[in-house]
């Protein structure tokens, strides 16, 4: 008989746990979220092609076209962009003011279920902003008039909709991107942007930015950090921005007439109508190109600038070069009804050395003459295609004192010249003399128009006025030598005898005489005459 199996009891079923049964109430409460944000997200997704274009401030005056439209959902929630184009006008066949290659918008799911509107980043990959001719700087309305909106994304011509936008960004970045503005000749001033990062995007604080680019003119590598806003792109002259600046490498030789390389570093703050800034340059070898004589030249400033037309005013630049200090002040603007910017200039040396100035502009190894000097300029010159010193306009006055030449000869004729006109035919040697010089002088047109000037040595002084032509060198200047002692007096021998005759002639009160003289021929080959009655 064969052995029974003991029977078995049943398992008793465990009852759940607390713990249990309240994570799986959570699981539950959290699968019913994402059901319902996911049925909310389907109905309601923020990245189609109409809610992206709608969702930018509707105020661009033109046409967008978007060649293809891609939505993403993984990693990230949003969408890519290709193609596209912003013209200005209705018309769509107009050249495109702005093209990007590739935009690509990313999001992430919780900011879309508890941050609605927030968008984490943006990339712009093939940026190229092209500003036509019609809206160059000169055309630009400044001040504190109202100015055209900023260029924005929009699927329609200009809007009646308010361009207050609740979208916010956390980061907008562009890489490789060019900015083209138009030029009349020469073609388009070309910016090429390495990189431009802008955080923190809303119409309600202030934004971060970081730039790296090269400049167009004159070409230099500019880096700068600061912030920018709240943005207002119906009165752009009233958005704040503040921040630093450096700029390196920058060739001065584009400019026709000087060359050197400049690196500047400066702040900034105020804003976009009118950027007060502040810094420093240095060009360690500064020319100007005719002279072929490089000097080490440093500045510090202090400008205001408007930022949304380009003018300028220099409150303050000192400039220093070899042993001499140049004050600047005045404007670099435009002017109605002439193109480019217009450069007024006042400009101030007080004990500076007049071979230092001379320095620049002169081809010799050395200045023609050495000494302490003053003057005062207003110097202005438009910008054209003309030679510089066809374009430059000066109204200045100057002196220079203890003057000495370096040419050994024209030296020694200085001092003949005082040690006759001072009747002292005996003195056994003839010492180095200076000479005081004292004038003022126009420049227009390349010709330097002086008056009233004079030159003082021991025992004479010459009153001369004249011109100078700075392109083919001419001098022609006329006026009075005075002289200490009589005309005869002033020569020897048997020429002192010729001209005892002739003595009353030229005989002024006090004793002495006046000579009437004449200086022509050129700066290299000046010729001296006297100018005689009748003649």
């Amino acid at each position: 008989m064969a052995a029974q199996e003991p029977v078995q009891d049943k398992p008793t079923p465990t009852r759940p746990t607390k713990a249990t049964r309240r994570l799986i109430l959570v699981v539950l409460a959290v699968l019913t979220a994402l059901s319902i944000g996911g049925i909310i997200l389907a109905f309601h997704w923020p990245f189609s092609q109409q809610n992206v274009l709608e969702s930018v401030p509707q105020d661009w005056p033109g046409k967008i076209a978007v060649r293809s439209f891609q939505r993403t959902y993984f990693p990230h929630p949003g969408c890519v962009l290709e193609g596209v184009t912003l013209t200005r006008g209705a018309e769509a066949s107009g050249p495109p003011v702005v093209s990007i290659q590739k935009v690509t918008i990313a999001a992430n799911y919780h900011d879309l279920l508890f941050r609605p509107g927030y968008v984490s980043g943006i990339l712009l990959e093939g940026l190229k902003i092209s500003v036509p001719a019609e809206q160059s700087q000169e055309q630009r309305p400044t001040g504190s008039q109202q100015l055209p909106s900023s260029p924005q994304i929009s699927n329609s011509t200009q809007s009646s909709k308010s361009n207050k936008s609740s979208i916010r960004l956390g980061e907008i970045f562009t890489k490789n991107a060019t900015l083209e503005v138009a030029a009349k000749k020469d073609g388009p001033l070309k910016f090429e942007i390495h990189e431009l990062a802008l955080q923190t995007i809303n119409d309600s604080q202030p934004m971060s930015y970081d730039l790296a680019m090269r400049n167009a003119q004159p070409p230099g590598e500019i880096r700068s950090r600061g912030k920018l806003g709240p943005w207002d792109s119906q009165h752009l002259d009233n958005i704040a921005l503040s921040g630093a600046y450096t700029f390196d490498q920058a060739d001065l030789g584009v400019f026709r007439g000087i060359a050197g390389i400049l690196s500047a570093k400066g702040e900034f703050q105020g804003v976009l109508g009118k950027i007060e800034t502040h810094g420093t340059t240095d060009i360690p070898n500064f020319e100007v190109t005719r002279s072929h004589h490089s000097v080490a030249l440093k500045t510090k400033f202090t400008a205001s600038v408007d930022g949304t037309g380009g003018d300028t005013v220099l409150r303050s630049v000192d400039v220093v070069f070899l042993h001499t200090a140049v004050h600047v002040e005045g404007t670099i603007a435009s002017k109605p009804g002439k193109p480019g910017k217009t450069t007024a200039l006042n400009l101030s040396v007080q004990g500076g050395r007049i071979e230092d100035v001379l320095h620049l502009f002169v081809r010799e190894v050395k200045p023609p003459m050495n000494g302490a000097t003053n003057f005062h300029a207003r110097v202005v010159w438009p910008s054209g295609p003309e030679p510089f010193l066809k374009r430059v306009a000066l109204q200045g006055d100057l002196v220079i004192e203890q003057a000495q030449w370096e040419n050994p000869e024209r030296q020694l004729n200085l001092n003949l010249l005082s040690k006759r006109a001072s009747g002292n035919k005996k003195a056994a040697n003839t010492p180095a003399v200076t000479a005081d010089i004292r004038g003022s002088v126009t420049l227009s047109q390349a010709v330097a128009k002086f008056s009233a000037v004079s030159c003082k040595v021991p025992g004479a002084e010459a009153t001369l006025a004249g011109t100078y032509n700075l392109d083919n060198m001419k001098v022609d200047f006329h006026g009075d030598l005075k002289t200490s002692a009589s005309i005869s007096e002033d020569s020897t021998g048997a020429k002192a005898v010729l001209l005892k005759p002739l003595s009353p002639l030229f005989k002024r009160k006090n004793a002495g005489a006046v000579v009437p003289v004449a200086i022509t021929g050129t700066y290299k080959d000046p010729h001296f005459g006297v100018s005689l009655p009748g003649k």
